[in-house]
């Protein structure tokens, strides 16, 4: 469509540097410009082993520090005080596409703050398009900032998880939702 090849051009006007960040849930992949985030993925085959231990540092010396790093280390080391974290900055050129997905997506990145969830038909909902579900499913798969655009907090209807990943990381999903469990009140 017009709008998606406008989204296109808009982010080829940006100027991307890339980054690798090393996690304990392994090395993210970064794009970003100086107006925000981009791009941000696990590498594919990465495996299933979830370890704390691991710090989140820049895996490549290109570049040493980026906002997402400090909130990264901040939401693997000391999730409740995360608050205080400013949430990195999405490119506005990530959202501009017009449709459905980019409002999905803004949506979520706006308002589902760590420790919340909501189902696909309430997110559906929230832009009056009660029955579509399955298309902010499609806008999750999508999601080309994971974790700051918050895709796994959204969840099924009656709390089941959902896919995270296209399917190949619904472990990852499970891992995310009880760490962020730690920010709720009584939580210790």
């Amino acid at each position: 469509s017009v709008q998606l090849l406008d989204s296109l051009l808009q982010e080829k006007m940006c100027d991307l540097s890339d980054l690798k960040v090393q996690s304990p849930v392994g090395v993210w992949d970064v794009q970003f410009c100086p107006a925000g985030l981009h791009w941000v993925k696990l590498e594919k085959g990465e495996i299933k082993k979830i370890d704390l231990l691991v710090n989140v540092k820049v895996a490549e010396d290109k570049i040493t520090y980026h906002q997402f790093v400090k909130w990264l280390a901040v939401y693997f080391e000391n999730i409740c005080a995360l608050k205080s974290e400013k949430l990195p900055q999405v490119c506005p050129a990530v959202f501009n596409g017009g449709g459905f997905r980019e409002k999905v997506w803004l949506e979520i990145y706006t308002n589902l703050k760590v420790g919340q969830s909501a189902t696909y038909g309430e997110i559906a909902a929230r832009w009056g398009s009660e029955g579509a579900s399955r298309a902010v499913g499609t806008a999750m798969r999508t999601n080309p900032v994971s974790l700051v655009i918050p895709c796994h907090r959204v969840v099924k209807a009656g709390g089941r998880p959902g896919h995270y990943s296209g399917g190949t990381r619904d472990y990852l999903k499970i891992w995310l939702l009880d760490h962020e469990k730690q920010v709720l009140p009584g939580k210790e």
